[in-house]
This record gives C-alpha cells, sequence and structure tokens, in this order.
C-alpha cells in the first residue's frame, strides 16, 4: 500500500506534467499554424504545429481506438506494477506521476480530438530530422529512462549487502 505522502508526489506530479502538457499543446495550436514550424536553435530545434493519429514515432497511424485502449492499458498497469515501487522511493514515485501525466495528457488528445499535437522538432539543419514528439512523450519516456536507472542502483546496492 502507498503512504499517503508518495500519492500526494504522484499525484502533484502528475498533475504539473498534464497541465504542462496541455498548456503547451494549446499554445501550439494558436500560435503555429498547422504543418509549419518555427526556428529555435538555427536548425536544430523547431517548434512545429503536427497532428500525430498514430503512436510514438508516428506507428500505427489512424488507430486512435485501438491507441486510446491501450493508453487505457498502460495507465492501469502502471498504477498496479509501479505501487510497491512507489512506496520504497520518492524518486520513483516522482517518474511514475511523471508517466501517468503524460500517458493521461496524450489519451485526451486522442479521445477528444482524434489526434496527438506534437510540436519539437529537432534534427540536423537541412538534414535527418528526428520524429515529432511532445510534453506528455517526452515525459513518459524520460520517467522511463529514471526508472530503470534507479531500479539498477538499488539492484546494485542489494547486490553488494548480500554480497
Amino acid at each position: 500500500m502507498l503512504p499517503p505522502s508518495r500519492v500526494v508526489l504522484i499525484g502533484v506530479v502528475g498533475i504539473v506534467t498534464f497541465a504542462l502538457d496541455r498548456v503547451t499543446k494549446s499554445w501550439v495550436v494558436a500560435n503555429i499554424p498547422l504543418g509549419q514550424a518555427r526556428e529555435v536553435a538555427d536548425g536544430w530545434a523547431r517548434i512545429a504545429n503536427v497532428r500525430n493519429t498514430g503512436a510514438a514515432f508516428g506507428l500505427l497511424p489512424e488507430r486512435t481506438s485501438l491507441l486510446s485502449l491501450l493508453s487505457v492499458v498502460a495507465v492501469l498497469v502502471i498504477l498496479y506494477y509501479y505501487r510497491g515501487l512507489a512506496a520504497r522511493s520518492a524518486p520513483i514515485a516522482i517518474t511514475l506521476g511523471m508517466q501517468l501525466g503524460g500517458a493521461t495528457g496524450n489519451l485526451v488528445d486522442r479521445v477528444g480530438q482524434g489526434y496527438v499535437t506534437d510540436f519539437v522538432d529537432v534534427g540536423i539543419p537541412g538534414g535527418w530530422r528526428f520524429w515529432a514528439f511532445n510534453v506528455a512523450d517526452s515525459s513518459i519516456v524520460v520517467g522511463i529512462i529514471i526508472v530503470t536507472f534507479l531500479l539498477w542502483i538499488e539492484e546494485r546496492r542489494a547486490a553488494t549487502a548480500s554480497t
């Protein structure tokens, strides 16, 4: 069972992540025409207005219903699987909030609009571009990377303590 302080921490991080995602997407839609981009760092980074009907990196285009269902399942799995881990560590609880806020932000887009607004566009000037992404995507990926690192550290500590 999660202690109340961890539930609050997860909730606050999740709400902040969700709100930041909503505000940034709203700003992009209101200020940058669909399909257009504004340079931010000499072609290395741009703010663009892109509609993504697929999953991360444009996979499974036009599968909004499937992706919405998978998002709900992902949120439930995250809540079930991480509840014990989040009870042990505040940093792990923070990563859980990041992942939940991000998954919820993209789910709201898919259900409400049928697509996700992506806007961070990075790449090589005049050359290859990475897939556009948003705050929700970043929060999910960064949360997964951090929780993986934290669990690796815990595993190493446990292995060292048992020898």
